[in-house]
């Protein structure tokens, strides 16, 4: 490769000879980089005698804690739920009413139990809180004089129950814990 005084050639400008004559050089340093720290590092990743054992933090049973402190909630939002999809089936309007309200008071207490201690398991558990509080949403607009057909309202909060109801499922998969059926038939 010639230099014009301090002038650089970019990548495409170089020809095909320049280019692999460029990459054989990347290639031995790259190489000879690797057998460098291989020989003076010691050839492993072994600690020096007498080096603290790093702590350890057992996140799964702090995870496992933390979901059985949920149970009561869980159990209540399983019986709401279940409920309300019994009065959607039977097309039962003045009961479905309170059944709502009822779920709506559960997920109102979900906030209070706050988040799981792994990522992916809170992203999960806020989903669902989410989702069921879309369902109690539209459940009450049946209620509220909302300008949708009823039977879109009933969609909705069918649909809402079944992606909370998944999304918690995929949580206690996450967790390793057995999940609470809800029976979407009613």
């Amino acid at each position: 490769m010639r230099r014009r005084r301090n002038d650089y050639r970019s990548w495409e400008e170089l020809s095909r000879q320049e280019r692999r004559r460029g990459l054989a050089i990347l290639g031995v340093a790259g190489a000879g980089a690797v057998a460098a720290v291989y020989l003076v590092g010691g050839g492993g990743t072994q600690a020096e005698a007498g080096a603290a054992v790093p702590p350890t933090v057992d996140v799964s049973s702090q995870l496992a804690t933390w979901y059985a402190g949920t149970a009561g909630i869980r159990g209540e939002i399983t019986t709401s739920v279940s409920a309300v999809r019994t009065d959607i089936q039977a097309a039962d309007g003045t009961a479905l009413k309170p059944a709502c309200a009822q779920l709506g008071q559960a997920v109102d207490r979900i906030a209070g139990l706050g988040v799981p201690p792994v990522a992916a398991a809170g992203r999960t558990w806020t989903d669902g809180a989410a989702a069921y509080a879309q369902a109690v949403t539209a459940c009450g607009n049946l209620f509220d004089g909302t300008a949708q057909p009823p039977p879109v309202l009933l969609q909705r909060t069918t649909d809402a129950l079944n992606t909370a109801d998944g999304h918690w499922t995929r949580l206690a998969a996450q967790i390793g814990a057995p999940a609470q059926i809800i029976d979407a038939a009613g």
